[in-house]
């Protein structure tokens, strides 16, 4: 993840991984470990993780987990827009602007908004823009992951006295945002935000 084309690939990488699943991803991960190495180390055991459940899952059990950690929980929807402005014209803008990146660099966007996160990641993999690349990640990417972090840490505020309730099952995909967090806290940035940045971008209004 030295340089530049190693983190273009890194980029196509998750792009991949954090789509709707058509085949075993287990390839596709070990790659991936090899370029992330041990910057950072933490990165590479996320990574590990979810490929020691990919290796034993069926593809019907990978949509399954697919569905239930983005599509069923608002809170890790893949949408950049939506955790950074929710539903407001900042956000039509913002998609509208990605759309234009997308065509410029000959990403297909058809069948999917332009600020879900794996075309966001394409758009990194092949922009050779480094200053527009560092201002993607700062304040796009990074922003939409630590606010999604936040969110899986704070406790269950609406549990009330339900604590013999049965914890949530963690999502094994969950495990490859928390390793593209990890990855983008140690990508090279010209300005780079801090994590509470997210929250004053905005929130969801949803």
């Amino acid at each position: 993840m030295g340089d530049r084309p190693a983190a273009s690939r890194v980029w196509e990488l998750f792009a991949e991984l954090l789509e709707y699943p058509q085949e075993s991803p287990v390839d596709m991960l070990a790659e991936c470990r090899a370029l992330t190495g041990t910057v950072p180390p933490d990165a590479g055991a996320k990574l590990a993780e979810f490929q020691a459940f990919a290796e034993e899952a069926t593809l019907g059990r990978l949509q399954e987990e697919y569905t239930r950690a983005f599509d069923m929980d608002e809170s890790h929807s893949l949408y950049v827009g939506y955790h950074l402005l929710g539903e407001t014209y900042k956000r039509s803008a913002l998609l509208l602007e990605l759309k234009q990146r997308c065509r410029a660099h000959g990403i297909e966007v058809a069948g999917e908004l332009a600020d879900h996160l794996p075309v966001v990641l394409r758009l990194l993999a092949t922009c050779e823009d480094p200053e527009l690349t560092d201002e993607i990640v700062g304040e796009a990417v990074r922003p939409m992951l630590e606010m999604m972090a936040s969110k899986g840490e704070k406790p269950d505020d609406d549990a009330g006295g339900e604590a013999d309730r049965p914890p949530a099952v963690p999502c094994p995909y969950h495990k490859l945002l928390a390793a593209l967090l990890l990855v983008v806290r140690v990508f090279p940035a010209s300005d780079p935000q801090p994590p509470a940045r997210a929250d004053a971008v905005g929130r969801s209004t949803t």
